[in-house]
């Protein structure tokens, strides 16, 4: 970085923690300030040490996602200052699908068109357009991006530990390591990158959606919710079209006194997949599971291409319902719990081991730790529903491990909360309590 770069960074990192200081909303019940300024420095930590494998393991910057979208921003920004219409006619996609911007910006750059092109929305396009909305003030600074992008999604996170706070009033460090210190969540979202910005659409949607639930409308409230709707929808599509079955059951408990909750997250699920059933009967350029097999392929292809080392056998996956469901178990297996000791061959598959050897374990503690009487099941339904239904998703098109733990962590807080609700912490804590009363009797 160079002197003015440094000093930016500095004065943007004083701004940010005076903001987490300062703001109610960074306020969190039942945690300590100084904490949840620790978790922002984590983050800034990790964007650091994420520049720093992009930058020795991706020599070629066109291949280097912290990069490329931020190198393409640049020829979308130049246009503003000799044709600004045109920067703003890009920025907003208003009658810029024509020769000459294609002529002009789009064919400079590497990553505005895909391969294949479907009739969903090219995701590339918004991760280049917010980069170039930021060198409107970032004067050009890599690190500057990263930091913006860095506080995004700690705004996201936090909105999230606030949509579960009520469920956790007595045990709010569980949440708190839930939503900010899971290792690949902590590390993946923190940078240039569009997992940062969907976790700042999941966080402040859900958010919005439980103040409207529970509390009532408000005009920030509803634009909190379609900014969210919005972000998802043009960030990570995917993540939207799982959320959507989960929600719609989960408000459907709500208005209907909590009863038969398991039955209702089930009957939504199924009645959402007839509907893209029938959607891609009658328009076949619309049916989902050929545009997933689709994507797929696409990154069977990428994979080979560019000799991943953690290509792992895909799934002979066909267009249908049945064929997914087949595959489901083991695609589940696949996202949750690999890599295994076999599938290792860098240092960050090795952090991904020990984690998942970290998530077995936690899996285990629900049933030789229950917790009784177990409340609010309704939230319990929604996070499982929500997490496992991505890992199945994203297990059955990614089959590169590499990508696999970087795209699964929108879902792995959900996963977390789910089972810290079904944990008697309390229990394990007192255990651990009386093992050290016993090995210092004198104390």
């Amino acid at each position: 970085m160079s002197v003015p770069e440094i000093i930016y960074v500095i004065l943007l990192i004083a701004f940010f923690s005076f903001l987490v200081l300062k703001l109610t909303f960074f306020r969190l019940p039942g945690v300590k300030k100084q904490f949840v300024l620790l978790a922002l420095y984590l983050k800034i930590i990790a964007g650091f040490g994420l520049t720093f494998i992009y930058s020795n393991y991706y020599p070629d910057r066109k291949e280097a996602d912290i990069f490329k979208y931020f190198d393409d921003s640049e020829i979308m920004y130049n246009a503003i200052k000799e044709n600004p219409s045109e920067y703003f006619q890009m920025l907003f996609g208003y009658q810029n699908d024509n020769a000459y911007f294609d002529k002009t910006y789009y064919s400079v750059m590497n990553n505005w068109y895909r391969e294949y092109e479907t009739v969903t929305y090219n995701d590339s396009h918004t991760i280049i357009r917010i980069n170039a909305v930021f060198r409107l003030v970032s004067f050009g600074f890599f690190q500057v991006h990263n930091l913006f992008m860095i506080f995004l999604a700690f705004i996201g996170l936090t909105a999230l530990f606030r949509a579960f706070h009520n469920y956790f009033k007595e045990r709010p460090y569980e949440l708190f390591f839930a939503v900010f210190l899971i290792p690949s969540v902590l590390f993946w979202s923190s940078g240039a990158l569009k997992e940062s910005l969907l976790l700042f659409g999941l966080g402040i949607f859900l958010y919005a959606i439980q103040q409207i639930t529970f509390i009532g409308f408000s005009v920030l409230r509803i634009f909190a919710a379609l900014f969210g709707i919005f972000l998802l929808f043009y960030t990570k599509m995917y993540v939207l079209a799982v959320l959507i079955p989960v929600l719609a059951a989960n408000i459907w408990v709500i208005f209907s006194n909590n009863k038969r909750v398991l039955l209702k997250f089930l009957l939504s699920l199924f009645f959402w997949i007839d509907i893209a059933v029938i959607i891609g009967h009658f328009i076949p350029e619309y049916n989902v599971f050929a545009l997933l097999v689709g994507k797929q392929h696409d990154f069977i292809g990428l994979a080979i291409h560019e000799q991943a080392g953690s290509f792992i056998e895909p799934f002979e996956l066909k267009a249908s319902f049945i064929s997914f469901a087949y595959f489901a178990p083991m695609a589940l297996i696949n996202t949750l719990f690999r890599p295994f000791f076999g599938d290792v061959y860098s240092p960050l598959l090795i952090l991904s081991l020990f984690e998942n050897l970290a998530l077995i374990l936690m899996i285990m503690l629900p049933v030789f730790f229950p917790l009784k009487g177990k409340k609010n099941m309704r939230i319990i339904y929604f996070c499982f529903f929500f997490s496992i239904l991505l890992f199945i998703l994203l297990g059955l098109t990614t089959p590169v491990l590499g990508a696999l733990v970087r795209y699964r962590i929108p879902a792995l807080p959900f996963f977390i909360i789910g089972l810290f609700m079904l944990t008697d912490t309390r229990r394990i804590l007192s255990i651990f309590r009386k093992k050290q009363v016993k090995s210092n009797p004198n104390e």
